[in-house]
């Protein structure tokens, strides 16, 4: 049986599993050897990356940190998902003690080299630059990755409906870090519906009084959508306006113009990853001084 090259992620946001991708592919050139991918349900890897040539599997399944009564039971169970494949070598690019242990117990099981290092850069991208400096990996800087827009006929039809140009709001973050004050967040609506004939709304279902609340007839919430039909309304989107989140990181991909706001609640890791279009990034917390060149970039 043919040994496999496995990455193991745990870092669970959509941001995260992007900002691994040149580790990826830097493994993938470096072993001529499409991987086994591990990562959480959250990071939505198995539609990010669909199709993508460098994947022979992408496999998700929890990664998150256990209680302590279930500790025992999810070491077991990561083990045996683990032990349905032979290894030659796995990456591991978190340090969590309960997955090492599964590792441990996998290699009584099978023999292979695994990799790992506790992280003690800031950010995701400089800690995966120095664990292949480490191995003598070449990090390929060069990111090749397109955004995954395959969706069905029928949602494309419905989007037809919707008169274009389309601009593309996001609005809020998985946890909150970042919100746009109501006060300036309906005069950036406001500049978006003169310039544009449909605004799509972002935000999570939890979320969605916040969208009821803007009270716009050109408004076209996506809280229901999935990650790909997401995709599809950012492509087809003239211009980008978001958050330090998901589909902030996705819009990177895009050659459209972006505003990405950042703020001290999050590391801004975003500004690290290579992006396609014309951007402006301003903090959330300065928005009231830079609203002025906010609407000017729209």
């Amino acid at each position: 049986m043919k040994k496999n090259i496995a990455i193991v992620v745990p870092h669970r946001g959509v941001g995260d599993i992007l900002f691994h991708y040149q580790f990826f592919l830097s493994i993938y050139k470096f072993h001529k050897k499409k991987l086994i991918l591990y990562a959480p349900h959250s990071s939505k890897a198995n539609l990010i990356f669909k199709r993508n040539k460098i994947f022979k599997k992408i496999i998700l399944t929890d990664l998150k940190r256990p209680n302590i009564f279930l500790y025992l039971i999810k070491i077991i169970k990561l083990t045996l998902k683990l032990s349905k494949y032979k290894y030659e070598k796995i990456y591991y690019t978190g340090y969590n003690r309960w997955h090492r242990v599964s590792f441990f117990l996998l290699s009584f099981f099978s023999s292979f080299k695994i990799f790992y290092f506790k992280k003690t850069d800031y950010y995701i991208i400089d800690h995966l630059e120095n664990f292949l400096k480490k191995l003598s990996i070449d990090y390929k800087q060069n990111n090749d990755l397109t955004i995954n827009t395959n969706v069905t006929k029928k949602f494309k039809n419905k989007c037809n409906l919707y008169k274009k140009p389309w601009a593309f709001l996001s609005i809020d973050t998985a946890q909150n870090q970042i919100i746009i004050p109501s006060k300036f967040l309906r005069l950036i609506l406001k500049k978006l519906n003169k310039k544009y004939r449909t605004v799509f709304v972002n935000t999570s279902i939890a979320n969605k009084k916040n969208i009821d609340l803007l009270n716009n007839e050109k408004i076209v919430p996506t809280y229901e959508n999935n990650i790909l039909e997401i995709n599809y309304i950012m492509k087809s989107s003239k211009i980008f306006i978001g958050n330090d989140s998901g589909p902030g990181n996705l819009s990177s991909l895009l050659k459209q113009k972006s505003i990405i706001f950042l703020s001290k609640n999050t590391k801004g890791e975003i500004v690290k990853f290579p992006f396609r279009g014309k951007r402006r990034y301003f903090k959330i917390e300065n928005i009231k001084n830079n609203i002025g060149q906010i609407l000017n970039f729209i």
